[in-house]
């Protein structure tokens, strides 16, 4: 026993599958219109960000206090007292460093290397230290590890400053900074602070 199905239903079945597929055909067309709006949002937000950075370039190279941007910086994440970095102790270009002397008497260390790079450097200073001539122990003298006499790291405080945990004009400023101080920082998105106390 057929039963035929009558043909209303068939008509509002055929109608509901037209609709499905209009509705697919029209909801695709407005997901990429909608991509579309984004990339020009995207685009216009860059573009402001870009216009931005190249007004506030020649604004922070001429304004910017080293000392008072490198006090702010260290102190982002530091607990205790605030350290005012009063001045230059040493310039170390071959671990792109500058050793800075604070109010309090610490040290910092602000350089774009990491940890690890800043201790082999010493470890290299420190075997090069144990010459015999006057001359040579002079030499090594002048050029003491960075990081004291901290073999391994032990009771230097870390901290790290990164372009996006800062403000957008963070590697405009720290370029700035480098400048002043003499020093050519390669990359200045990632800036290293050593706290010796």
């Amino acid at each position: 026993m057929i039963t035929s199905i009558p043909v209303t239903e068939l008509s509002v079945l055929f109608l509901m599958i037209l609709l499905t597929v209009i509705l697919t055909i029209y909801n695709h067309r407005q997901a990429a219109a909608l991509r579309g709006v984004e990339r020009l949002v995207q685009d216009f937000v860059a573009m402001q960000i870009r216009d931005r950075r190249r007004k506030a370039q020649d604004d922070i190279a001429s304004h910017i206090d080293p000392f008072a941007w490198l006090s702010k910086q260290s102190n982002s994440e530091l607990d205790g007292p605030p350290l005012i970095v009063t001045d230059t102790a040493r310039i170390v270009p071959e671990v792109l460093a500058v050793e800075l002397h604070t109010k309090s008497g610490a040290r910092v260390i602000a350089s774009t290397l990491p940890k690890s790079e800043m201790l082999r450097f010493d470890n290299r200073l420190r075997a090069s230290g144990r010459k015999k001539s006057a001359k040579e122990r002079i030499a090594s003298f002048a050029s003491r590890p960075l990081l004291g006499n901290s073999r391994w790291g032990w009771g230097v405080i870390t901290l790290e400053c990164v372009l996006s945990q800062a403000n957008e004009f963070f590697d405009l400023e720290a370029g700035a900074v480098a400048e002043r101080l003499g020093l050519k920082w390669d990359s200045t998105s990632r800036l290293c602070f050593y706290v010796i106390k």
